[in-house]
C-alpha cells in the first residue's frame, strides 16, 4: 500500500510539474546566449 501512495505521489508531482509548463513554458536566458554567434557577444567590462 505505500508503494502505491509513493507511486501516486510522485505521479501527481510530474503532472503538476508538466501541467504548469504547458500552461507557462519557462525559457532559458542561456540558450540564448548561447545561439549567438561570438562576434556579436559583447564582454563586460571589469
Amino acid at each position: 500500500m505505500t508503494g502505491l501512495k509513493r507511486f501516486l505521489a510522485i505521479f501527481a508531482f510530474l503532472a503538476g510539474g508538466f501541467a504548469a509548463e504547458l500552461a507557462k513554458p519557462v525559457y532559458c536566458s542561456l540558450l540564448n546566449v548561447a545561439s549567438t554567434p561570438a562576434s556579436r557577444r559583447k564582454r563586460a567590462k571589469v
